[in-house]
Parts: structure tokens; sequence; C-alpha cells
């Protein structure tokens, strides 16, 4: 199967309507506010001077062909943002099941960010049957636009390293003292990963979704030799250790916060990447998978 090259992008729906609500959002009083989110969700009846002519059954039953209609404008958005997006790629077919599971879930889906996710949710699952699992598609269905956003950041800092290719937030290295230091306790050099808009208030939002484990890892001692290999967002770094005892720390996504970062594709941060490559290269020899190979020894 080939790999989704263009990443998923969440984002605040920008249009000109919802621009011209934000404007006029704060010069608005509360009952002007609920007045017209009434009108729109057509539970507005009483509100009105004149008395309501349909009866609540009639009003209930307008509202409820408007929802319908609204869920069926959701899916076939969604089923044609995941046409679109198609590359003639192999296909395979999905559980029948799942099928039925994922339209209902997301008939309910009315963010265009958040369609578009969904829309390579099924495009994944038709490339690669078994690829979402029913509890990926339950976190990401009551997930919130700006959680999605969160998830989106944290997986353009997500790598792998070793033979785990589960990903990871790597922050830092923990490295025995020198046999001339007073301290016996190790070294620890970190990166705020918080200055790469994932500070720790957000990561407390992905542990709290079940996509990020609680606690924070360290590696066992990296071997001088093989060098180890470290996976960022598609680029490959060659790790070979100067000195021995060196630890890596980080945070393990869970099983589904894996399934859901790979749906976002691959959107690197070249100033986090950066601050890894300088970071690692105080106890590594770093090369890459690029012509341009970065060489730095301590």
């Amino acid at each position: 199967m080939a790999e989704q090259k263009q990443p998923v992008v969440i984002e605040h729906e920008a249009t000109a309507e919802n621009s011209q609500e934000s404007k006029s959002h704060y010069v608005k009083d509360s009952a002007s506010r609920i007045y017209a989110i009434a009108q729109q969700h057509g539970v507005d009846a009483l509100l009105h001077k004149i008395p309501p002519q349909k009866t609540p059954l009639e009003r209930a039953l307008k509202r409820e062909q408007e929802i319908k209609a609204q869920k069926q404008k959701n899916l076939e958005q969604i089923v044609k943002l995941a046409h679109v997006s198609c590359r003639n790629e192999t296909a395979g077919d999905p559980d029948q099941d799942w099928l039925y599971r994922f339209f209902e879930m997301a008939q309910d889906i009315h963010n265009s960010s958040m369609q578009r996710l969904w829309a390579q949710v099924l495009k994944r699952e038709t490339t690669n049957p078994g690829f979402t699992s029913m509890k990926a598609l339950k976190i990401l269905k009551d997930m919130a636009p700006k959680e999605a956003q969160i998830l989106q950041r944290a997986a353009a800092l997500a790598c792998s390293f070793g033979t785990d290719s589960s990903l990871k937030l790597l922050f830092g290295m923990k490295m025995p003292s020198g046999v001339f230091s007073l301290s016996k306790r190790d070294s620890v050099t970190t990166i705020n990963i918080g200055n790469h808009q994932l500070p720790y208030s957000s990561l407390l939002v992905l542990i709290e979704l079940g996509l990020v484990h609680a606690t924070e890892l360290e590696s066992g001692e990296i071997e001088l030799d093989p060098p180890l290999l470290l996976t960022y967002q598609g680029t490959n770094l060659s790790l070979q250790a100067s000195t021995k005892g060196v630890k890596l720390l980080y945070y393990r996504f869970t099983p589904t916060g894996n399934e859901l970062c790979r749906l976002l594709g691959h959107k690197p941060n070249s100033q986090y990447y950066d601050q890894i490559v300088a970071m690692l290269s105080q106890k590594f020899t770093v090369h890459t998978d690029v012509k341009s190979s970065i060489h730095h020894t301590v």
C-alpha cells in the first residue's frame, strides 16, 4: 500500500459567515444568542409572540427531517473527500460491520476539517482493511476539533526507534556522570516540547483521551554497536553512540494513539527536528538518509 503523501490538516473553519459571526459574538446579549441558536436548531416555537400554528409533533417531525438531511449531507461529503483522495491504490473489502459503525458515527461529523480526517479513515480502511480499530473510531467520534489539533501537533513530533515501531514523543537523554564528576547522579538533557505547541496541558488532554501513556519512560542503555535506527516523520537517522550508558527519555503513544497519528500522515516540525539532532549529537554521531547527511561528533 502506498503511503499517504499529503497530511490531513485539522484547523478551525473560517468561512465568511463564521467570520462575521465571530465579530458580532461579543456585542450580542445572551437572550439574542439563545434565540439564534434556537432558530438554527428548530426549537424556537415558544420564543415568538405569536403562538405556533403547528403542533409539537409537526414541529418535531420537521426538525427530525432536517437532522436526517444534515446527516446525509455529512456522509456524502465524507465519501466524496475519500473518493477524490484516492490515487488508484490497491483496495480490499472493509468488514461490513465496521462500515455500518463507521457510517453510524460519521454522520454526526459536521466540522469540515474533521470530515477530512474521517474521509482518510474510510480510505485507509479500503486500502488496508483492519487498519483502524473500532476503539479508535469511538475516540475519534467524541474528539473535539481542538483536541484533534492537539493530536496533530503531537503527531508532528512523533518518532520511533530501535526494533519497536510504536510512536513516541522523544524529549530527553539521560547520561551517566563522568568519572571526575562530584555527583553520582545521572545527568539529564531535555527539550521543552512546550516550545513546539505541545505544552503539558495539551499532553494531559492526550493522556485523558487515552492516546498517550501517562508515565515518562526511558529506554535501555543504547549499545555502542550496532547503531540505533531512529525514524522521524519518514526520515531515518542512524545514531552511533560515542559513550556507554546513554538512555533516551520519551512518552509513548498508546496503540489507539498510534493508529490516529498514522492517519494524520507525515508533517515534520523542522525546529523540533533540529533541536532533537542537536541534543542527540552530544552523545551520538548522527547520520541521516538524505544526501546532505549530518555528521555530529562529541
